[in-house]
């Protein structure tokens, strides 16, 4: 992974400098860039001036992570730094796998769906709500990759044995491709986690004045599938005919005919 990151920082050197580089996650080396990159790419003196190695890093990250004294505030630092240091983020998880694996998805993102409108820090895959159905093709071109491998869906109503969670239920896609590329070795640039926010039913987030979701009850029958409708249909034409798989997590009873073009993997 270090290696290809080399290649792609050398063909991005003229587009990213700075801190827009550092504010890249799939790009972002921290203080493991070399000297050499540090003077191409505009990096010195927003950096320490010590270089280390992934190794070291790690180290420090797990000792980070390791002073946390709940399962939600473990989960929080890793989705933290899988924000701002991608490579670091999957070499951490793949030292501690049996260890972070849980953290990272079932069961501890239960809990985080519960409470992802608290611990909601930045943007990550895409929110495609009801009232915006008439533009889902542009909200899918405003995905930060035009190159998508995978898209993992749902529409948070059925969430690991906690119920609706409404826009939460992101958390799972999120977790679900981590895993994908951490064992699988999908790049994760090429990943898509996706919520459909029709609204929810639970009481407890509509009654939330921090749930940054559609605040309206969860939409049914025609018009639910209708708009899911115009997602698949939308997800065939502007994503690349490479698209491997898109994953679902939504009604159980969803109408066979809105995946029937699509190579499926759950």
């Amino acid at each position: 992974m270090g290696t290809k990151q080399q290649v792609i920082l050398s063909s991005l050197a003229d587009f990213r400098r700075g801190t827009d580089l550092l504010d890249h996650p799939g790009l972002n080396k921290g203080t493991a860039f070399t000297d050499e990159e540090r003077s191409n790419l505009g990096l010195h003196g927003l950096l320490p001036p010590h270089v280390e190695n992934l190794e070291s890093q790690v180290v420090r990250a797990y000792e980070a992570y390791k002073r946390k004294d709940d399962d939600l505030e473990r989960h929080i630092y890793l989705r933290g730094l899988q924000d701002t240091d991608e490579v670091l983020f999957y070499r951490l998880l793949l030292e501690h796998i049996e260890e972070m694996t849980p953290m990272v998805y079932t069961p501890v993102v239960a809990q985080a769906c519960q409470q992802f409108s608290h611990i909601y820090r930045r943007p990550r895959g895409l929110f495609i709500s009801y009232p915006l159905r008439g533009s889902i093709p542009a909200l899918l071109r405003n995905r930060a990759n035009a190159e998508v491998d995978v898209i993992v869906a749902t529409d948070g109503e059925r969430i690991l044995g906690i119920g609706d969670q409404g826009a939460g239920g992101l958390g799972i896609p999120i977790g679900k491709l981590s895993l994908y590329t951490l064992i699988g070795g999908i790049r994760p640039e090429r990943t898509l986690p996706i919520v459909l926010d029709v609204g929810t039913n639970n009481a407890e987030r509509l009654n939330d004045p921090e749930y940054i979701g559609w605040r309206h009850k969860r939409m049914t029958g025609d018009e639910y599938f209708d708009f899911v409708d115009q997602f698949v249909q939308a997800v065939k034409k502007g994503t690349s005919r490479n698209l491997s798989s898109i994953g679902k997590t939504l009604r159980p009873h969803m109408p066979a005919r809105f995946f029937s073009a699509i190579k499926t993997s759950c």
